[in-house]
């Protein structure tokens, strides 16, 4: 997973920040499962935009065949342990997320992203608010992030929500010279 550019696209945070004063807010929902398409449309778009900062690369994702979209679109639907979440305003995508619950009682959050046009406005607080509340929801004790090293923006976005650095990190995979670090949001004292 990847981070936020100071653009604020990426996997793993997007630009996020309090609202503009008199910015519509952002109405989050969880992806059905017939959005295949959707999910497709708006994950190409996130990676397009910021080739560097997700593990998927734009060419393996457009060669998935449809039927694999709609898969995750109808798992993501009803699964209790993993899910997808865009966010609208009026009829437009302005980002996404998508969240996975874990053996050790956390929940991996990922695919976080604003549309350009959407940054800086409060959609990505509302994307990690709603996996938050997911989370807790599912007894987890902890959000996990992902974030690409160099990607101070999204460490700094992350921070802001209250994440802690856990110490570890990992070869970013599509160019293992770069690292990932982890971030944690504990959700229980």
């Amino acid at each position: 997973m990847g981070a936020p550019n100071e653009n604020g696209a990426a996997s793993s945070g997007s630009g996020g920040g309090a609202p503009e004063e008199g910015a519509p807010r952002p109405v989050v929902g969880r992806i059905g499962a017939h959005d295949g398409d959707l999910l497709r449309r708006v994950r190409l778009d996130a990676i397009a935009e910021s080739p560097g900062d997700f593990t998927t690369r734009l060419d393996d994702a457009r060669g998935r065949p449809a039927e694999a979209w709609d898969r995750v679109a109808e798992v993501h639907a009803t699964a209790d342990d993993q899910a997808t979440w865009f966010a609208r305003v009026a009829d437009d995508v302005a980002g996404m997320v998508s969240a996975f619950r874990t053996d050790d009682g956390a929940v991996t959050m990922t695919s976080l992203w604003s549309a350009p046009g959407y940054r800086r406005v409060g959609v990505a607080d509302v994307l990690v608010e709603t996996v938050r509340e997911w989370s807790v929801g599912t007894g987890a004790v902890e959000v996990r992030q992902w974030l690409v090293e160099r990607n101070a923006h999204a460490r700094a976005f992350h921070e802001s929500l209250g994440f802690v650095p856990t110490g570890a990190e990992r070869p970013y995979e599509p160019s293992p010279d770069i690292r990932e670090v982890e971030l944690r949001l504990p959700l229980r004292a």
